[in-house]
């Protein structure tokens, strides 16, 4: 019996085919969904939400994770090994950022032993190619038998944040369903130029970074390091997103109010 994990941005019924297809080749397979409604074509925030997911998986997990917009195109099927993990998807740079949480030594092979593909449409290898794989690595296919190792496969990270001036330049990588708006600076890098409890300046706004939420006021911005690790830009019950107007991959200066 193995866990399969699941990541994309097919919202409904698709994700459902993918099933499918797994449970036809092994039923024993115990299919656990990260996320589908990831924004349509969105790389960089499908690999954010693999990344800070994956280490809660056991050794073993297979993790296939489907975020393409080069489907039918010549861009490559990936099986990636790391950490005792397992990752299938395309060649896009989706499944780095997570496989290089688990370890810095990682194998990525291209997928090419065709006899394991459904009927392959141009639109849906999801389905066709990275579902199949998933089941019958469950099955217990040998990683050697995908195909060979490759070298030169696409790599994706979150940029390391700019500092000027005394400010520091962030981006935007991935909102989630409470319209926090998480950033590009680790816990770790901000606390290099700033301190809790410090108050910010960010899109014309002064913003205490705080701990927690409940250390401002019901409707009021803060900004924290979530449990990801990560800075996010929060309003206490309430949508950050929506109040600042911003989205994944916009940038925004951070300095001290003096």
């Amino acid at each position: 019996m193995s866990v399969i994990s699941l990541l994309s941005d097919f919202g409904s019924v698709y994700p459902a085919q993918m099933k499918g297809v797994i449970l036809n080749i092994d039923p024993t397979a115990v299919l656990v969904d990260i996320a589908h409604d990831i924004p349509p074509q969105n790389i960089a925030a499908g690999a954010f939400a693999l990344m800070i997911t994956i280490p809660y998986f056991p050794e073993g997990t297979i993790h296939l994770a489907v975020i393409d917009p080069g489907v039918g195109s010549d861009r490559r099927p990936v099986l990636v090994e790391s950490g005792g993990h397992l990752l299938v998807g395309p060649d896009n740079g989706l499944l780095i950022p997570a496989a290089y949480r688990l370890s810095q030594d990682i194998v990525v092979r291209k997928i090419t032993n065709e006899d394991l593909f459904s009927t392959v449409s141009f639109t849906f290898h999801g389905r066709d190619i990275f579902a199949p794989v998933a089941a019958y690595l469950s099955n217990g296919l040998k990683p050697s038998d995908i195909g060979e190792e490759i070298k030169d496969y696409v790599k994706l990270d979150f940029a390391t944040p700019q500092v000027k001036d005394k400010r520091v330049l962030a981006r935007v990588i991935f909102i989630d369903g409470f319209g926090n708006l998480i950033t590009n600076i680790s816990g770790e890098h901000i606390l290099n130029f700033f301190n809790y409890n410090d108050k910010l300046v960010v899109e014309n706004r002064i913003i205490s970074l705080v701990h927690t939420y409940t250390q401002v006021k019901s409707g009021e911005m803060l900004m924290l390091i979530g449990s990801h690790g990560y800075l996010e830009i929060s309003i206490n019950s309430g949508n950050a997103a929506a109040q600042l107007g911003l989205g994944i991959g916009d940038q925004l200066w951070l300095s001290a109010h003096q």
